[in-house]
């Protein structure tokens, strides 16, 4: 499990700051939102029957393709990640949808763990941390090489059942539609700054040195929360002449 990094916080009393913090909420919020919604669908399933099949996961798809299909939206994939054991009919299974070559489409991948290419998700951050913590996770910056093979943000909170670990409801970003949406506000604060997940990575930044991925290890940092997101907005150290 990763471990979270703390810098100094301090209240946003820049407009231009406060700007940002609420443009990254909405954008974010809508990550959140999908994977709330899908979380709640699996939910009701777990609640109505004791046994669940993978057939009984449709609704998951249909919560799912209208935002893929959305041409103005940010969502690339989305979908639930079932516990080990979680349904009746499978060890391990993946409900996931993605966008392919502008297509929506099901992920297909090897949930046999005797397959020679099984998808072993378990130790995976996007799982394991909301499986460790309970809460809301962000992942990435990372190159997600299995669906959108590009640099990515995975967005997922817990699916409980009764206080019980049934697995993961998630949705992907792509950065580079992060960073369409925020940086052009970044770069208007005249202030040069990141923002950083939980680990202190920088997921973007209006700074040449500092680019999406780098971890950022200044202990002098001043950082200013972004709502109760896994997010921070924080101020660069500048490079003295």
């Amino acid at each position: 499990m990763s471990e979270q990094v703390t810098h100094p916080v301090a209240l946003a009393e820049d407009p231009g700051v406060a700007a940002i913090q609420q443009l990254v909420d909405t954008v974010a919020g809508e990550a959140f939102g999908l994977a709330t919604r899908i979380a709640d669908e699996v939910t009701a399933v777990f609640d109505r029957q004791a046994a669940v099949r993978r057939t009984d996961l449709a609704g998951v798809g249909a919560s799912v393709l209208p935002s893929l299909a959305d041409p103005e939206g940010r969502i690339q994939g989305a979908g639930y990640v079932a516990a080990v054991d979680a349904l009746a009919d499978s060890r391990w299974w993946l409900e996931w949808f993605m966008l392919r070559n502008g297509s929506p489409e099901r992920l297909v991948v090897d949930t046999d763990p005797r397959g020679e290419n099984f998808y072993d998700y378990e130790s995976l951050p996007w799982y394991d941390v909301p499986r460790g913590t309970g809460r809301r996770h962000i992942t990435g910056p990372y190159v997600d090489y299995l669906c959108t093979d590009d640099y990515t943000l995975t967005f997922t909170v817990p699916v409980l059942v009764d206080g019980r670990f049934t697995g993961v409801a998630g949705a992907d970003l792509k950065v580079f539609a992060f960073e369409k949406a925020v940086l052009p506000r970044l770069r208007a604060s005249h202030r040069t700054m990141a923002i950083v997940n939980a680990q202190g990575r920088v997921v973007l930044s209006n700074s040449a040195r500092h680019v999406s991925g780098t971890l950022l290890r200044s202990p002098d940092t001043t950082s200013y929360p972004i709502g109760d997101l896994p997010l921070a907005l924080v101020d660069l150290p500048v490079r003295k002449s």
